[in-house]
């Protein structure tokens, strides 16, 4: 009886192979049903757009043909398979094996039958046990083929290809929107509107006191003509850009807008626009802290940053804000303004022109305001000096000199340098007296009072310096002049030079003198000769009377240049018969001026 045993477990075997093959077609055909049953119902309500009664008789019939379809597919098959419903025997069994193996026919039938006769010989049980004994061989779960259950995927494809094809298409939401309609039954809702709003701004969020400009789309069956827009309990209008596209401007929102848009009795869900508070600048100051030296007040400019200033000014921007985390100083390099219970403040000391812009920030906009300014700053410009020079027209060895000095600050001082033209390394300087101010005059005579080597060449120049705080005194020179100290006997040779030149002159004066009276002989000789002088007499008389005024000024001159000679060579030659000569010729001259005012 042995074989006869292993055959009834492979009948187990079988039996339990049979509901696994069962279950597996169910799952499928249970998915494919109940998924094509309830695209069904969706699009049934999608395109009917049922009230609350259609809808709920709607769900519960889902709900039952769902139930059916479980207990159908799912439980029958997994209740037979764990025996808690009855299932197939040992004969139905064999019958399905022996229809799928030619070999074994009714061979395995025939053996289940032998075994259930009550009077069992010895001949009759080996027979069973050598029918087992062939059937043992056969592989009888061979009989169950899973792979036939593929076929019916091809009715699972259907709904899934459906949704797929919903998805690609954008059409999805009839889906999900049916769904929610179907579950909730009991509540009542609306058909849906012949077109729907769409606003196309990214965001709706606007900065405070600037324009904000909405775009609003509609689509549906219907495009509407004209769209308002509702807040603040007031209507407006919005402008028609093209079919079904519409614009608003919110002119400068300070608070949030909560808004809807209407047309056609359509209304749209609310929108808010939110604004989000500007960075700005509500106070600006500039205090200007002038460079000592210059002599200015200090000043605060007032809602500009635009200054002229003197290099060296320590400038301090004081910056009040609104709604600002932080301000910043952008120029050659960034500067982050330090934050105080008043506002902003920072600070530099300019010494060149500064191009920069006062920017602000906070947690939501960055750089949002940007003030470009500008600051010219003048440098400290050096002296200025001009000289002109005399020389002393007597001894020919004095140079006067007359300057103007000009700053624009102040002068601090000005000093005349001489040196020897051969080494300049015995530079000696002489200081002059300056005013503090920014002109002055001056004065000075050289040699004057100074030591000088006789037959040496010098070299001088003036030298001035104004007060620059910031760069240092500047100084400015003159032109240089030269001068050379005459020995002893090259002043005695001029000096004699001088007097030769002084008589050579007073004999070219004499021989006018000779001249005139000759010219007067001939004036006077005219006048007896005619009762009445004629135009061009009159003209000769007056010519002579100017030429002789003329004249006497020379001859004065030389008389003063004459006496002066005299007098120097008196203290150097105290016995010289030339001086005798000089003196006679002085007498002479000083009698012919006396003639010639007689005359």
């Amino acid at each position: 009886m042995g074989n006869f045993k292993l055959i009834q477990q492979k009948l187990e075997q079988f039996i339990r192979r049979f509901y696994v093959n069962e279950l597996l077609k169910g799952i499928i055909l249970f998915f494919a049903i109940g998924l094509l049953y309830l695209l069904f119902t969706l699009f049934l309500e999608y395109v009917l757009w049922l009230g609350t009664t259609a809808r709920t008789v709607l769900f519960w019939l889902f709900i039952v043909v769902e139930v059916g379809l479980f207990a159908r597919f799912i439980m029958i098959p997994l209740t037979k398979l764990f025996k808690l419903q009855k299932g197939i025997d040992h004969k139905s069994a064999s019958k399905i094996i022996g229809s799928h193996f030619p070999e074994v026919n009714d061979k395995l039938l025939n053996v289940l039958q032998l075994n259930e006769n009550t009077q069992q010989s010895e001949l009759l049980l080996a027979s069973i046990e050598q029918k087992s004994a062939e059937l043992s061989p056969v592989p009888f779960k061979l009989a169950i083929n899973f792979k036939h259950n593929l076929k019916y995927l091809k009715y699972a494809a259907i709904p899934v290809l459906i949704v797929l094809a919903s998805y690609v298409s954008g059409k999805i939401s009839w889906f999900s929107d049916s769904y929610e309609r179907v579950v909730n039954y009991k509540t009542a809702y609306e058909p849906p509107a012949p077109f729907q709003f769409f606003v196309l701004n990214e965001n709706l969020n606007a900065v405070e006191g600037e324009k904000f400009k909405l775009q609003v789309r509609t689509t549906g069956e219907v495009v509407p003509e004209q769209v308002e827009i509702l807040y603040n309990d007031e209507v407006y209008v919005l402008q028609n850009k093209a079919a079904g596209e519409f614009e608003y401007e919110f002119s400068k929102p300070i608070s949030d807008i909560t808004f809807r848009l209407k047309s056609n009795e359509v209304i749209s869900k609310p929108y808010t626009l939110s604004i989000t508070s500007a960075p700005i600048v509500t106070g600006f100051e500039m205090v200007l802290d002038y460079p000592a030296y210059t002599g200015k007040r200090d000043e605060t400019l007032k809602s500009t940053g635009n200054a002229i200033i003197p290099q060296g000014t320590q400038v301090t921007w004081l910056v009040n804000t609104k709604a600002t985390d932080a301000v910043k100083l952008y120029a050659r390099d960034t500067t982050q303004l330090e934050a105080t219970n008043a506002g902003f403040k920072t600070s530099k000391r300019l010494t060149e022109d500064f191009n920069y812009a006062i920017s602000t920030s906070n947690k939501h906009l960055m750089d949002y305001e940007s003030l470009a300014f500008s600051i010219d700053v003048v440098k400290d410009e050096y002296p200025q000096i001009s000289v002109k020079h005399e020389v002393d027209s007597l001894d020919q060895q004095t140079l006067y000199f007359y300057g103007q000095l000009t700053d624009d600050y102040a002068l601090t001082k000005l000093q005349m340098v001489y040196y020897p033209v051969e080494d300049e390394s015995l530079k000696q300087v002489l200081p002059i007296a300056v005013k503090n101010s920014n002109y002055d005059e001056f004065f000075a005579a050289f040699p004057s009072q100074l030591q000088l080597q006789e037959g040496v060449s010098y070299e001088l120049y003036f030298q001035v310096f104004d007060n620059d705080g910031v760069n240092g005194n500047k100084s400015s020179k003159s032109r240089t002049f030269g001068f050379r100290k005459l020995t002893k006997s090259e002043q005695e040779s001029q000096q004699l030079q001088q007097q030769n030149e002084t008589i050579q002159d007073l004999n070219n004066s004499l021989e006018k003198f000779d001249q005139q009276e000759r010219e007067l002989e001939q004036l006077s000789k005219t006048q007896k000769e005619k009762d009445q002088l004629n135009f061009n007499d009159k003209k000769k008389l007056e010519n002579f009377l100017k030429r002789q005024q003329q004249q006497e000024e020379m001859m004065k001159q030389f008389n003063e240049q004459m006496q002066k000679n005299l007098e120097e060579f008196q203290e150097e030659n105290k016995e010289d018969n030339f001086k005798e000569d000089l003196q006679e010729r002085l007498k002479e001259n000083e009698e012919q001026l006396q003639k010639d005012e007689e005359l």
